[in-house]
């Protein structure tokens, strides 16, 4: 993807979160702070469009004070990635819910799989069993009991329909997840024990699955007290009170757009988190109003969109300390039960055009690594280079017809893409012009994409992918024929085989060569077309003194749990 290509999806991808969180646009001004005090400047609030004034806390060696670009609706964890509208802004606040709950694993800093409230796991040798051992003497906020059962709570409640998160998907492996998410068994049927004394929880899966540990360290699987839970119902998260943290922090108060969060005593590892008190200030302002926050009084740092931050020297001595770009990577499944796209040559036809790779003298030259480049290539990472695959066709529309005349159609029918509401249609025009395809382009909202993704109603359907883990089968695993996330039904015996020696063994060097072979076999059968990712570049401007403030390089959140100031 060129750097104007990246700019332009930026500032869609952008323009979504605001469609998604505003009903109207609205601006304000900026009014200077003339006092001594250590009063925060008055900003324009673009969400409300109300001027408001940050009391900001005095900078003290125990206290962090943070601006941060949203704050949550719900403090519950199961609903951080929920896509219903009142919770749908939820995870880009996904650092401070990583503050305040915690799961079997986490991620550290590094974006690697470290033990969370789990002392130790292990699986069988086929990776169809993973058994979690809790540690001893475990306690929620309150100072009760985290129990096993507690888990077992947290993941039937991210299967009940209700919630309609992608993250639930994850618990479709578990043997006869699906099921009960569909209605068809009870919990008691679903395969997650509790063992030892409560301290243990056995979860039993439909396929091995030897990346399972990483799948997991989800913070909508923190445990859940069913008794607090059930008392509370609905009100559950909505207030500090009205929730049980399991992570290093809980939330001691909330002002308008600002957090105090307090250090958990009750935390299994509360004497290596060095803040007492973090608050976090929260807001969304065009790069002047960041230059503003980062020259501000008792601000210790502040995560900001690069192209929200102008390089204009500052003030003060705030400096940048970091920048890391991520996102999700955006790819269309294609729905092999419709019988016209049950044929590769005609998928192939269809990718080469969606993915913008026409080409006069070739027809098309598709790249080798359909979607992620080198974050998702087991060739790259065996060759250190991406290579490619040309296809010499003089033109795709006889690729096409070789796939409809192996099929028996004599004519292309219509094709029902489905994108998010907020998406940019930029295939159908060049379909039509280059395969004579019409396309009827049906816009959804993000929650009834994940449920026509399930539900398997669609031609031709958009999905995202998060990038980080630089491991390829975290994407192409997900074209298995029994994945929960093979949306379209693709299915390949040969396919599967290699998937699953991947998933199994220990050897980096067999892995690796599997893996090439599984994506040589999904570059010719294509089960998704390409569309390449959303880039989105976070920086951290901090003041001297602040040390262990990280992006994480796995969804670049902000990683807050060691931060301290020098002496």
């Amino acid at each position: 993807m060129n750097k104007m290509k990246k700019i332009y999806t930026i500032f869609i991808l952008l323009l979504g979160v605001f469609n998604l969180s505003c009903s109207e646009s609205k601006t304000g001004t900026h009014s200077e702070n003339k006092t001594g005090e250590n009063i925060f400047d008055t900003m324009a609030d673009t969400i409300s469009g109300s001027k408001f004034e940050y009391n900001v806390a005095e900078s003290a060696p125990d206290t962090f004070n943070l601006v941060h670009l949203f704050l949550p609706n719900s403090y519950d964890a199961q609903l951080l990635n929920d896509k219903h509208p009142e919770n749908i802004r939820n995870y880009e606040a996904a650092d401070i819910f990583d503050l305040l709950f915690e799961g079997l694993v986490r991620i550290d800093e590094n974006g690697k799989i470290v033990p969370g409230l789990a002392e130790k796991w292990e699986t069988n040798k086929d990776k169809t069993k993973w058994t979690f051992h809790l540690r001893k003497g475990l306690k929620y906020s309150d100072g009760t009991p985290i129990k096993a059962e507690d888990f077992k709570t947290a993941l039937l409640r991210m299967l009940n329909p209700e919630i309609i998160s992608p993250s639930t998907d994850v618990l479709f492996l578990v043997k006869n997840g699906r099921k009960f998410y569909e209605g068809k068994v009870k919990a008691e049927d679903v395969g997650i024990k509790i063992l030892n004394n409560n301290e243990t929880i056995e979860l039993e899966l439909i396929k091995p699955t030897g990346y399972f540990d990483m799948l997991m360290a989800k913070v909508e699987f923190s445990p859940l007290k069913q008794e607090f839970f059930g008392k509370l119902g609905q009100k559950y998260g909505k207030a500090p009170e009205n929730t049980l943290y399991s992570g290093p922090y809980i939330i001691k108060s909330i002002g308008k757009r600002k957090l105090l969060l307090e250090k958990n005593k009750n935390y299994w590892n509360s004497s290596n988190i060095k803040m007492n008190k973090i608050n976090v200030y929260g807001g969304l302002w065009d790069g002047d109003d960041h230059k503003r926050i980062a020259e501000s009084k008792g601000i210790d740092a502040t995560v900001v969109y690069s192209q929200f931050f102008s390089r204009t020297k500052l003030k003060n001595d705030m400096k940048e300390t970091q920048r890391l770009s991520t996102g999700p990577s955006h790819y269309y499944v294609f729905n092999t039960k419709v019988k016209v796209l049950s044929n590769p040559k005609v998928r192939k036809a269809i990718d080469a055009v969606m993915a913008g790779e026409t080409r006069k003298e070739y027809g098309f030259v598709p790249e080798y690594i359909s979607i992620n480049g080198k974050n998702f290539s087991a060739l790259a990472a065996k060759n250190g280079k991406i290579e490619s695959e040309s296809y010499h066709y003089k033109n795709i529309k006889e690729l096409l017809d070789e796939g409809l005349k192996e099929l028996g159609i004599n004519k292309m029918p219509v094709l029902n893409i489905v994108i998010k509401e907020n998406s940019i249609d930029r295939f159908s025009e060049n379909l039509k012009k280059y395969l004579g395809i019409d396309i009827k382009v049906t816009r959804v909202s993000y929650k009834d994409l994940i449920l026509k993704s399930r539900k398997k109603d669609f031609d031709i359907i958009e999905n995202e992918i998060l990038l980080g883990f630089s491991d390829p089968i975290l994407y192409l695993e997900r074209f298995v024929s029994d994945s929960p996330y093979n949306y379209g039904s693709y299915s390949n015996s040969e396919y599967d085989k290699l998937i699953k020696i991947a998933s199994e063994t220990k050897d980096i060097n067999v892995k690796t060569d599997v893996l090439v072979k599984a994506e040589n076999i999904y570059e010719k059968e294509n089960p998704a077309a390409k569309m390449g990712y959303g880039e989105i570049t976070r920086v951290i401007l901090e003041i001297p003194g602040i040390k262990g403030l990280k992006l994480v390089p796995y969804g670049g959140i902000l990683y807050l749990r060691n931060v301290n100031k020098a002496k």
